[in-house]
């Protein structure tokens, strides 16, 4: 016979199995557990650096008065040439990328984007390079190769480009300006005549010489997508991106506000020339025009600033690479000029969005996506940025795939089980109905056998007592018949 409290404890059994196996189920389909890194998919990171990217234009004007020079590479001299000038007009324009670090306009590109330097230094270059080109004519072999393996670390040529810029007239008025990404207008001038005025913050104009080459601007706009700076360093062999307005991107005017994204993998990290910080080397396309783009991580923060790329001897050579600064360089310059980088109001709700709408939580997703609209300038930050998650999610809950109740993420929790899963604990479930039943029906014979045992012994006893009465009173007839 098997005792009650057995058959309770086996019931106990039963349900603990069952709900072992559900739970076990539902935790291997948690989703989240799908952010336990924070990094971001391509398609996510484009929709969150991209509204901070802009295109910056120095539109430098005047005049200019360069000397002609007379150099002697072997005993390193130069000389102006008397009354030999070259009178230049200048009506330039500059382009290259920035990217804001601070949501009321603060934004950081390259000094020789915004720096009248980078003109004076253009300016001069044509009669610097005259000079040294005539007087290289004269050398022989011995002595040209002599001097080209010093001019990596006593560059010769550098020195003579300075002499000609100091000995140079530059009558010249810099407007800088960051284009406006609603913009109609198709060419440089005209983009730059409707662009967001700009007040050049912070630079350094001895770029060439130290190769510090970062810059801080300003606009007069708020709740811009400011990104967030830091986050750790990239690694040689991690993962490399970067924003930007290359020149040869733009295969038509109708392209001039269109960042473009490339990505590949931190090469190499090199020193600086006074090994003052390091440089990221990155196999990641760039051309002129991207000067001042961000570098950044999976994660979208930005680790370094886009700078320069291969000369175009090497690169002819079928070496290309890119070469972006510390972002730290960055921050060092906005913490002297007293600003404080942080990200603006789109960056965090995008991400938290992007959380929700990975979950397939619709109704959050939708509602912190809205939040990072209203919340942000709508001429840098536009609806249609979102409108993919948007429309996503209301295709999900169409369909009912949605996950914004208890009961809904109940469902998605046995749909992400799939097929293979869901079959195994069927069979699992079905052999624990199976042997319930049979446990049920064994309990239950059990049972009835317990009560008709226990009413043949109430039977018994019965008879057991009415046979003494029987044996008492034949015990009593004897006892009188003696």
């Amino acid at each position: 016979m098997i005792p009650l409290s057995t058959s309770s404890f086996l019931f106990r059994l039963l349900f603990c199995g069952v709900s072992f196996f559900i739970f076990i189920g539902v935790l291997g389909s948690s989703p989240s557990l799908v952010y336990a890194e924070q990094t971001l998919p391509q398609e996510a990171l484009v929709d969150l650096v991209k509204p901070s990217i802009v295109r910056i234009v120095q539109h430098v004007s005047g005049t200019a008065k360069i000397p002609r020079i007379k150099v002697d590479i072997q005993r390193r001299l130069v000389a102006i040439l008397p009354d030999k000038w070259n009178e230049v007009p200048v009506d330039e324009y500059l382009v290259g990328s920035g990217f804001i670090i601070h949501p009321d306009g603060y934004i950081a590109t390259n000094s020789h984007v915004v720096s009248e330097e980078t003109v004076r230094e253009t300016l001069a270059s044509d009669n610097a390079l005259a000079g040294l080109y005539e007087n290289a004519l004269t050398l022989s072999d011995a002595d040209m190769q002599s001097f080209l393996k010093t001019e990596s670390e006593n560059s010769f040529s550098k020195k003579v480009l300075q002499f000609v810029i100091d000995q140079s007239f530059f009558d010249l008025k810099n407007e800088v300006s960051v284009l406006r990404p609603d913009s109609s207008q198709k060419s440089i001038p005209d983009l730059s005549k409707e662009g967001f005025p700009a007040v050049v913050v912070s630079v350094n104009d001895n770029f060439s010489e130290d190769e510090k080459d970062v810059a801080l601007i300003k606009i007069d706009e708020s709740r811009l997508p400011a990104l967030t700076l830091g986050g750790g360093t990239l690694a040689v062999g991690k993962k490399a991106f970067i924003f930007g307005f290359p020149a040869t991107a733009e295969v038509n005017s109708n392209n001039s506000l269109e960042a473009t994204f490339t990505q590949g993998v931190v090469s190499s990290i090199k020193q600086s020339l006074d090994k003052d910080f390091k440089l990221f080397q990155t196999d990641a396309k760039v051309s002129e025009g991207s000067s001042g783009g961000p570098l950044f991580d999976e994660s979208g923060a930005v680790v370094g600033i886009v700078t320069f790329q291969t000369d175009e001897m090497d690169r002819s050579q079928g070496d290309n690479f890119a070469f972006a600064l510390p972002i730290g360089l960055v921050e060092e310059m906005a913490k002297q000029a007293g600003i404080l980088p942080f990200e603006g109001t789109y960056g965090k709700n995008f991400k938290q969005g992007f959380q929700y709408f990975s979950q397939k939580q619709c109704i959050k997703a939708s509602d912190t996506f809205r939040s990072a609209l209203d919340g942000s300038n709508p001429i840098f930050v536009t609806e249609d940025m979102l409108y993919t998650y948007f429309k996503q999610c209301d295709d999900l809950q169409k369909t009912g795939m949605a996950l914004d109740t208890r009961l809904d993420k109940l469902r998605g929790d046995i749909r992400a089980l799939g097929k293979p899963l869901l079959s195994f604990i069927g069979i699992i479930l079905l052999f624990f109905v199976i042997f319930g039943v049979a446990l049920y029906w064994v309990l239950g014979q059990v049972r009835r056998e317990e009560r008709e045992i226990s009413v043949l012994k109430t039977r018994l006893h019965t008879n057991e007592d009415l046979l003494k009465k029987y044996e008492d009173r034949a015990e009593e007839k004897e006892k009188k018949i003696d």
